[in-house]
Protein backbone atom coordinates (compact mmCIF):
# COMPACT_ATOMS: atom_id res chain seq x y z
CA UNK A 1 0.00 0.00 0.00
CA UNK A 2 1.20 3.30 -1.04
CA UNK A 3 2.08 5.55 1.74
CA UNK A 4 0.70 8.91 2.29
CA UNK A 5 2.62 12.29 1.47
CA UNK A 6 3.60 13.92 4.15
CA UNK A 7 3.51 17.44 2.81
CA UNK A 8 1.45 19.07 0.00
CA UNK A 9 3.08 22.13 -2.00
CA UNK A 10 1.25 24.10 -4.31
CA UNK A 11 2.93 25.92 -6.74
CA UNK A 12 2.28 28.26 -9.53
CA UNK A 13 3.28 27.54 -13.32
CA UNK A 14 6.38 29.84 -13.55
CA UNK A 15 7.93 28.07 -10.11
CA UNK A 16 7.11 24.81 -11.28
CA UNK A 17 10.83 23.23 -12.56
CA UNK A 18 12.33 24.86 -8.84
CA UNK A 19 9.51 23.51 -7.05
CA UNK A 20 10.12 19.95 -8.55
CA UNK A 21 13.79 20.30 -8.00
CA UNK A 22 13.07 21.11 -4.39
CA UNK A 23 10.85 18.33 -3.92
CA UNK A 24 13.51 15.71 -4.59
CA UNK A 25 16.02 17.57 -2.70
CA UNK A 26 13.36 17.63 -0.06
CA UNK A 27 12.29 13.76 0.17
CA UNK A 28 16.27 12.84 -0.27
CA UNK A 29 17.17 14.66 2.41
CA UNK A 30 14.45 14.78 4.97
CA UNK A 31 12.82 11.36 3.40
CA UNK A 32 8.92 13.59 3.83
CA UNK A 33 7.58 12.59 1.18
CA UNK A 34 5.92 15.61 -0.87
CA UNK A 35 2.70 15.76 -3.08
CA UNK A 36 3.90 18.72 -5.24
CA UNK A 37 0.63 19.94 -7.11
CA UNK A 38 0.55 22.39 -10.11
CA UNK A 39 -2.14 24.85 -9.88
CA UNK A 40 -2.46 25.94 -13.70
CA UNK A 41 -5.13 28.00 -13.27
CA UNK A 42 -4.82 30.46 -10.46
CA UNK A 43 -7.74 33.09 -10.91
CA UNK A 44 -10.41 30.34 -12.16
CA UNK A 45 -9.87 28.41 -9.56
CA UNK A 46 -9.89 31.15 -7.05
CA UNK A 47 -12.33 32.44 -8.22
CA UNK A 48 -14.74 29.47 -8.48
CA UNK A 49 -13.66 28.35 -4.63
CA UNK A 50 -15.12 31.89 -4.05
CA UNK A 51 -18.44 31.90 -5.62
CA UNK A 52 -19.04 28.58 -3.62
CA UNK A 53 -18.04 30.39 -0.37
CA UNK A 54 -20.25 33.37 -0.88
CA UNK A 55 -23.18 30.82 -1.63
CA UNK A 56 -22.70 29.20 1.30
CA UNK A 57 -22.39 32.43 3.35
CA UNK A 58 -25.90 33.39 1.86
CA UNK A 59 -27.47 29.95 2.73
CA UNK A 60 -27.86 28.62 -0.62
CA UNK A 61 -25.33 25.92 -0.04
CA UNK A 62 -25.14 23.59 2.75
CA UNK A 63 -21.44 23.28 2.69
CA UNK A 64 -18.38 25.31 1.02
CA UNK A 65 -17.39 22.62 -0.85
CA UNK A 66 -15.59 24.24 -3.36
CA UNK A 67 -12.94 23.69 -5.97
CA UNK A 68 -9.77 24.59 -3.89
CA UNK A 69 -11.02 22.98 -0.22
CA UNK A 70 -11.97 19.87 -1.98
CA UNK A 71 -8.25 19.58 -3.60
CA UNK A 72 -6.30 20.39 -0.51
CA UNK A 73 -8.13 18.44 1.39
CA UNK A 74 -7.67 15.33 -0.69
CA UNK A 75 -4.36 15.37 0.77
CA UNK A 76 -2.94 15.22 4.01
CA UNK A 77 -0.38 17.64 5.96
CA UNK A 78 1.03 20.95 6.14
CA UNK A 79 0.45 22.45 2.95
CA UNK A 80 3.07 24.89 1.55
CA UNK A 81 1.96 27.40 -1.66
CA UNK A 82 4.79 28.46 -3.96
CA UNK A 83 4.23 31.48 -6.23
CA UNK A 84 6.62 34.12 -8.15
CA UNK A 85 3.77 36.47 -8.36
CA UNK A 86 3.07 38.54 -4.87
CA UNK A 87 2.20 37.59 -1.25
CA UNK A 88 -1.51 38.50 -1.66
CA UNK A 89 -1.50 35.30 -4.18
CA UNK A 90 0.20 33.03 -1.73
CA UNK A 91 -1.88 34.37 0.89
CA UNK A 92 -5.36 34.06 -1.02
CA UNK A 93 -5.76 29.86 -0.83
CA UNK A 94 -5.06 30.44 3.06
CA UNK A 95 -8.89 30.54 3.56
CA UNK A 96 -9.61 27.26 1.51
CA UNK A 97 -6.95 25.49 3.64
CA UNK A 98 -8.49 22.23 6.34
CA UNK A 99 -8.98 23.18 9.29
CA UNK A 100 -6.17 22.27 11.60
CA UNK A 101 -3.44 22.12 8.83
CA UNK A 102 -0.62 23.91 8.62
CA UNK A 103 -0.19 26.40 6.29
CA UNK A 104 2.80 28.27 4.82
CA UNK A 105 2.62 30.93 1.46
CA UNK A 106 6.20 31.39 -0.15
CA UNK A 107 6.35 34.17 -2.83
CA UNK A 108 8.57 36.36 -5.18
CA UNK A 109 11.76 35.70 -6.01
CA UNK A 110 12.67 32.92 -3.30
CA UNK A 111 9.93 30.87 -4.86
CA UNK A 112 12.04 30.01 -7.68
CA UNK A 113 15.10 28.85 -5.81
CA UNK A 114 14.97 25.37 -5.21
CA UNK A 115 17.28 26.15 -1.89
CA UNK A 116 14.63 27.90 -0.47
CA UNK A 117 11.81 26.19 -0.98
CA UNK A 118 13.57 23.46 0.62
CA UNK A 119 14.27 25.39 3.24
CA UNK A 120 10.52 26.68 3.79
CA UNK A 121 9.37 23.40 3.70
CA UNK A 122 11.55 22.20 6.40
CA UNK A 123 10.78 24.89 8.20
CA UNK A 124 7.58 24.00 8.35
CA UNK A 125 7.69 20.39 8.88
CA UNK A 126 9.86 21.53 12.16
CA UNK A 127 7.11 23.91 13.63
CA UNK A 128 4.40 21.64 12.91
CA UNK A 129 6.18 18.00 13.71
CA UNK A 130 4.24 16.95 16.54
CA UNK A 131 1.10 17.93 14.65
CA UNK A 132 1.46 15.50 12.36
CA UNK A 133 4.41 13.26 12.10
CA UNK A 134 7.21 12.13 13.84
CA UNK A 135 11.02 12.84 12.92
CA UNK A 136 13.24 9.67 12.97
CA UNK A 137 16.53 10.93 15.04
CA UNK A 138 19.44 8.93 14.01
Amino acid sequence: MPRAPDMQWICATGVLAAAQSAARAFERDHGLTVELRHLADWSAQLEASIACETLWRRGQRERVDSPLEGWMAASPGPVLVITDAERTRAESLRAFAPPGRAYLGLWGAEAGDPQAIALAAWQLAQAHAGHWLTLAVD
